[in-house]
Formats: C-alpha cells, sequence, structure tokens
C-alpha cells in the first residue's frame, strides 16, 4: 500500500510537471527575488514566454530601426563621420500586464481534471510583463484536483505556482556606435556596430553589426536645391548569448534643410524586425525526480510598420548633436553625439 502510495504521487508530480508545462512557472518565491530576465524567461513556455517577454522584444525592433541619419545630405567623396547614438523606445502602460495562458485539465492516472489552477485569494488572472512592475501572480490547485492532492495528504500551497516578476521597465534602452563615409555617385555608406562584450556569464554575450546605403536624389534635378533628398535601405544583426537573435530591415525617405547651424529633418521610413527566442524550460518541482529540460524557441516578427522620423542636428565646427523622435506604434527617442566633416 505505502509503495502504491509513493507511485501514484511521483506518477502525480510527474504529470503535474508535464501538464504544467503547456502554461506555467515552478519557481519559489525567495529564487525568483535574485532572477534576471533571462532566468525569468527559463520559467516559462513558449505561449506566455511570448506574452512576458513581448513589450521588450518589440520595443527593441522599434529602437533598432531608429537612428540611422541625421540628415538627407550625403558626404562628399571620402568625407566622413562618427558618432554614438542611444535609442529609447517607449513601453505603453496597456503593456505592463498580460493574461497568462493556463491549462484547462490535467490528466492524471486517467483522470482529468478540468481548470486545475486559478489565482491565489481574490487576485485577478493578470501578472506583469517584463516591462511591468510587482510581483508575478501566484496561483493554487483548485476544484477536484485541489481535493485529490488533499486525498493524498499532499498540501495544496507546495502545488503553487509563482509566475516572473516585472523589472520596471518604462523605456527599452539600445545603443551603437555608428560611421558614414562619402563614395562616389552621391551616395554614402553607413555602418553601425556594438563590439562584442559579456556582460555577465548568465547573459553570455552581445554584438551587432549592421549598415545602410543612402544616396542623394536631389543631386539629380538641382545643383542647389531648396531641400535635400536621399533615399536610403539599411539593415541590422543583434544578438545576446544564446537566447536572442535580432534581424531588422528598413526603407527611407528623408528630406532635409541646413539652417547656419541647425539642420532640420524628417523621414518616412517602411521598416520590420524579426527576433529568435531560444531557451530552456525546467520545471522546479521541488522533489528528486528526474524532468526533462525542454528547449523552446520562437519567433516574434514585427509586421512592417511605416513610420514619420523628426529630427535636428546642432553642428558645432567638427562636433554635432543630434536629437530625434519616431513617431510610430511604438515611438522612440534617439539622441546622438557625432564627430566629423560636416
Amino acid at each position: 500500500m505505502h509503495d502504491s502510495y509513493g507511485m501514484l504521487l511521483r506518477s502525480l508530480r510527474w504529470s503535474v510537471a508535464l501538464g504544467l508545462t503547456a502554461g506555467l512557472a515552478w519557481t519559489a518565491p525567495p529564487r525568483l527575488a535574485a532572477q534576471d530576465i533571462s532566468e525569468s524567461l527559463s520559467s516559462l513556455n513558449e505561449e506566455n514566454g511570448k506574452l512576458y517577454i513581448g513589450p521588450l522584444s518589440t520595443g527593441l525592433a522599434a529602437a533598432l530601426n531608429s537612428g540611422f541619419y541625421h540628415t538627407a545630405d550625403v558626404h562628399d567623396v571620402l568625407k566622413f563621420d562618427l558618432g554614438f547614438r542611444v535609442m529609447g523606445s517607449f513601453v505603453p502602460g496597456d503593456l505592463d500586464t498580460f493574461q497568462p495562458v493556463l491549462p484547462d485539465t490535467i490528466t492524471i492516472e486517467g483522470v482529468t481534471f478540468v481548470d486545475p489552477y486559478g489565482p491565489a485569494g481574490a487576485s485577478s488572472l493578470s501578472s506583469p510583463t517584463v516591462a511591468g512592475t510587482g510581483d508575478g501572480i501566484v496561483l493554487l490547485p483548485q476544484g477536484e484536483f485541489r481535493d485529490s492532492l488533499l486525498s493524498l495528504g499532499e498540501n495544496p500551497s507546495d502545488w503553487a505556482v509563482q509566475f516572473p516578476r516585472g523589472f520596471d521597465i518604462p523605456v527599452v534602452p539600445y545603443a551603437a556606435i555608428q560611421g558614414a563615409l562619402g563614395i562616389p555617385l552621391g551616395t554614402e555608406l553607413v555602418l553601425r556596430f556594438i563590439p562584442s562584450f559579456t556582460p555577465d556569464d548568465d547573459v553570455g554575450s552581445i554584438s551587432m553589426i549592421g549598415g545602410a546605403i543612402k544616396h542623394s536624389v536631389d543631386q539629380w534635378f538641382s545643383d542647389d536645391p531648396p531641400l535635400n533628398v536621399a533615399v536610403a535601405f539599411g539593415f541590422q544583426h543583434f544578438k545576446v548569448g544564446d537566447y536572442l537573435d535580432a534581424n531588422s530591415t528598413q526603407f527611407s525617405l528623408i528630406a532635409s534643410k541646413k539652417l547656419s547651424l541647425v539642420t532640420l529633418y524628417g523621414a518616412g521610413t517602411l521598416e520590420n524586425a524579426n527576433l529568435d527566442i531560444s531557451y530552456e524550460f525546467e520545471p522546479d518541482i521541488g522533489v528528486d525526480i528526474p524532468v526533462e529540460i525542454q528547449r523552446v524557441e520562437f519567433t516574434q516578427e514585427t509586421p512592417n510598420d511605416v513610420t514619420l522620423k523628426l529630427g535636428g542636428t546642432l553642428t558645432l565646427g567638427p562636433a554635432g548633436l543630434n536629437v530625434e523622435y519616431t513617431v510610430a506604434s511604438r515611438d522612440v527617442l534617439t539622441a546622438a553625439l557625432i564627430f566629423g566633416t560636416f
């Protein structure tokens, strides 16, 4: 009888662990308090992972495509500029929380329990995203599933499920070193990069490489145009450790007007980004039974987005200060310090 009881408990724990990979996180609150974002991701499956990390990945996609240009004018041959750019994508307030996806049923030893989990206490079924604030929702066994645990001498609280906390990220940051070089035929080559570095062993190395080509359109119509007009195409590849691989592209039509010390410009762009996210999911059920580590991989694609970029560049000798604001589904503010031949 004792052996049968033990085998039933082991079967229960194993089946529940597998069932909860359909949408739950098994982590204890003290451990969660020290988690970073990558560790929080490892406690989620694909559906909830997308919902939890969505504001950060979408914000990063918006920031990737910002700050490529500070004028429509094109450098003369072998003229250049070099600078450092910082971008921040604003996270809308309605993306601070998400509704976790829970399993509809759990089947153990041929018995199916419907709606096995619910929010603890009187809390609603809402949990902070990575950009939100506060602790994640706690879920407890309910209904017939709870009754079955009690009948087996189990404490239902030991089967509580804790979702990751929010990290209070109102703005998704991004930065890059960028240079531009004039080449023949009224064309300019742009190189953007982040030197590979490893801020933390858990995060892994961070690197980025990107570029663009900008071509003057006004040169074909006038030697002294009232506005500088250019078209451009840019791309980037951004990688963080083994869990984030992002690619973005953009097509731009840029117009600018140079005054005495300030250049004002605007650009219409068509841009998109794809982010491949992968992480390991390992339910932590606190008992000594083997639990298979699962590799979760999914792609978050930002569809083609039409944006309007408005900016200005103040130049004082070889130095320039640029500020740009992107009006889109996710607004982005860019600031850049630039040195070169203006």
